[in-house]
């Protein structure tokens, strides 16, 4: 019998479980349906415990027999479910249970070693609950800090056997910040020879994805006609009626979905309960409401890495954990203060419980060994507690083992880049001509030029146009098709209602499918599709654009094994640009792994006519960024830009770094990384490139700045790639490129 190991994420709110097999790669438990169980419990008429989603329905008939914050319960030992006093123990036994007996059935044995998370800060009492809940679950139980998982997650992304000592190499040190359903909780650790170290840690314990969705349903209640006068008060469920209650429930799942779904839309209708007329929401009063709550919990974050003894800049990177992290104004704040990579992957709610399972299976050792956790520097001291259970052992991080090699099933890891791109413009429109005026820089720091050897399509392997390709990342397991290509598809699109591209501009369409070999969440791999030209350069796609009605833009967010999900994604090409392939390009540590498929794209125009107005480098340009009328001009372009940014930015095979220095002079105050955000370079055939990173060095502005502001943007290109000229999103003024 094979040793199946599950690890449990025993979350305020949710519970993310990952079960592990010898010889197979982890996988997300789906429980119910979802990849994550409610960490809510119901005490049901004959005295059964009811977990998961069952709980919150049932509850729904009967809301004093409920628990949703079982974890919070902890310290209390007891809990009282209508007239029943229970221990808080039985409780997560309950939730255990049931997230260890589906990871049994979908690795088709029982469990053999349960692994279980905890936060760092809970001292022996809190942990000797937890063990005696798990007591009889699993023939062997051991825990490990969640900080550490995530960490083993960022060093390793989740693949077993893998050291990661190239992402987070021996002295490296990490920040987490794990934004939960109830709690947000901060820490810093350190890669140590013993394994990975806690330095520093604290909580807040008000602050949640809870907390963002009770602020968006008491804005709603305000501002929605009729909303406040139906929705009722849910601290006081017994002067309400069940049908009430029920509407605030699936009130506020409607809220979450919004939430969720303006993490990567600009607006969303929600469905009010009785029969109101629906509402909109944009992310722009999404953003005004969370606002105060994200301003402190990125203070928060700032301060804690602080006083672990951290400069922020000395961070490797910053780990975002828990579905709230996706929110994009939190990843605009703490970029803002936090001058590093902040990694967010596609499923942060898995992350500490796929890096943990990487940690506990890749320990060979038959009894673990306790990994070293440094005092921390910030946060409650641990109480003095009577003797408890044996301090639970947590396994160090594997040495010494080599990276797992591609099979031709394309193992991937499902890493984010290494510097993440900035948040894509919305809102730059021009004002006036050119002026007279020029903008002047000092003399470009001397720097090392920074460039990857190899071609653009190294580590990719080759498919064919038609035939699928398995993609597996440890965690999604699909075969992709690209089934084929429409390229002009400027008509096409048109008549579909898609805006009119540029002058020089073609539409291009690419029809892909997925089959899932198990089940599966999305973006399966979407948001690493590229067109590739001749040159290497990769081409992302352009969300929210009218399709034809054939042709579906959205994906389900779930697929059950041998389920099929079909999606087009549409792409804006300069007419000089010749399209050679389609391409899915993941980055790990520096490599590049995915598939390449060879296409014969359209026709190609020799010149095509450049739309809008050159102008030299420095001279001024009056331009509208959202409500705030600034003065701007390209100033020049660093070809060797080492002295303002890392190597490691160049994480491509084939490519090269370039940085584009900008002078922007306003009386507001404005965000310097939302300006290099709407900075575009140019090629000679007038392929856009959206900036990868802003530089804050040698007088590179940062934060939040007014008056006279140095605007340092960041590419990454191919080494072969001649440049053209400079532009800024949404203008018909461009500067042209020596």
């Amino acid at each position: 019998m094979s040793l199946v190991t599950a690890v449990v994420d025993f979350g305020s709110s949710h519970t993310v479980t990952v079960v592990h097999v010898a010889g197979r790669a982890p996988r997300v438990v789906t429980v119910d349906g979802e990849a994550w169980m409610p960490s809510s419990v119901f005490l049901s008429r004959d005295d059964q415990l009811v977990v998961g989603h069952d709980a919150l329905r049932m509850a729904a008939t009967d809301p004093a027999h409920l628990e949703t914050r079982v974890k919070a319960r902890i310290a209390e030992r007891e809990v009282l479910l209508g007239d029943t006093v229970l221990p808080v123990s039985a409780l997560i036994k309950a939730v255990l249970g049931k997230v260890v007996r589906a990871a049994g059935a979908l690795a088709g044995e029982p469990v053999g070693h349960l692994v279980l998370t905890h936060p760092i800060g809970w001292d022996r009492a809190r942990l000797g609950v937890l063990l005696a809940a798990a007591r009889g679950v699993a023939p062997r139980v051991s825990t490990i800090a969640e900080p550490v998982g995530a960490g083993a997650w960022f060093a390793t992304r989740g693949v077993v056997g893998v050291d990661g000592a190239d992402r987070l190499p021996l002295g490296g040190v990490l920040a987490v910040l794990d934004v939960g359903g109830g709690t947000s909780d901060v820490a810093v650790v350190r890669r140590e020879p013993t394994g990975i170290v806690v330095i520093g840690h604290d909580s807040i314990g008000d602050l949640g994805g809870g907390d963002f969705d009770q602020r968006v349903v008491d804005h709603l209640r305000a501002t929605a006609p009729g909303l406040a006068e139906r929705l009722v008060d849910a601290s006081a469920p017994e002067r309400v009626s069940l049908v009430q209650l029920r509407e605030l429930v699936a009130f506020r799942r409607e809220v979450r979905r919004g939430k969720e779904l303006l993490s990567r839309h600009q607006r969303v209708e929600l469905t009010l309960p009785d029969g109101l007329p629906a509402v909109a929401l944009t992310r722009a009063e999404l953003d005004a409401v969370l606002e105060p709550d994200l301003d402190r919990l990125t203070a928060f974050t700032l301060r804690t890495i602080v006083r672990a003894g951290v400069e922020p800049a000395e961070l490797t990177a910053v780990q975002l954990v828990g579905g709230s992290a996706r929110i994009p104004l939190l990843r605009r704040l703490l970029a803002e203060v936090i001058p590093v990579h902040l990694q967010l992957d596609d499923q942060p709610e898995a992350a500490i419980a796929l890096g943990a399972c990487a940690v506990a299976v890749s320990h060979s050792a038959p009894t673990p060994e306790p990994a070293s956790v440094a005092t921390p520097v910030a946060g409650p001291a641990p109480a003095a507690e009577p003797p408890e259970p044996p301090e639970p052992s947590v396994p160090p991080a594997p040495r010494g083992r080599a990276w797992l090699a591609l099979t031709a099933a394309v193992v991937v890891g499902a890493a984010s880049l290494a510097y993440g791109f900035l948040s894509p413009p919305e809102s730059v429109r021009g004002g006036a001509g050119a002026t007279t005026e020029r903008f002047t820089l000092g003399a470009v720091e001397r720097g090392a030029d920074l460039a990857s050897g190899g071609a653009a399509t190294d580590g990719l392997v080759t498919g064919t146009l038609g035939a699928p390709v398995r993609m597996f990342d440890g965690v999604t397991d699909v075969n992709w098709t690209v089934a084929g290509v429409l390229d002009p598809a400027t008509d096409a699109l048109a008549a579909a209602g898609a805006p009119a591209p540029p002058a020089d501009a073609r539409w291009v369409l690419v029809d892909a499918s997925i089959r899932a070999r198990a089940t599966v969440s999305a973006p399966y791999y979407l948001s690493a599709t590229y067109l590739l030209d001749d040159r290497g350069l990769l081409i992302p796609p352009v969300r929210d654009v009218a399709m034809p009605a054939t042709c579906p833009t959205v994906a389900p967010p779930t697929l059950d094994g041998g389920a099929d999900a079909r999606q087009c994604l549409a792409f804006l090409v300069s007419k000089r640009t010749p399209v050679t392939a389609v391409v899915i390009s993941e980055v790990t540590g520096g490599r590049q792994a995915g598939v390449v498929v060879p296409v014969t794209g359209g026709a190609v125009e020799s010149r095509a006519a450049r739309p809008g107005h050159a102008v030299p480098l420095g001279v001024v340009r009056p331009l509208r960024v959202a409500d705030t009328t600034v003065a701007a001009a390209i100033v020049d372009v660093v070809t060797a830009p080492g002295a303002y940014v890392d190597a490691a930015v160049v994480d491509r095979p084939g490519s090269r770094a370039v940085l584009v220095r900008a002078v922007v002079t306003t009386d507001r105050e404005v965000s310097v990384s939302d300006l290099a955000a709407q900075v575009l370079l140019r090629d000679d055939r007038g392929q856009p490139v959206r900036a990868r990173a802003a530089s804050d060095r040698h007088g590179c502005g940062s934060g939040k700045a007014s008056g006279r502001v140095v605007v340092c943007a960041v590419f990454v290109v191919p080494a072969g790639m001649p440049l053209g000229s400079v532009a800024w999103a949404g203008d018909d003024f461009f500067w042209r490129l020596p």
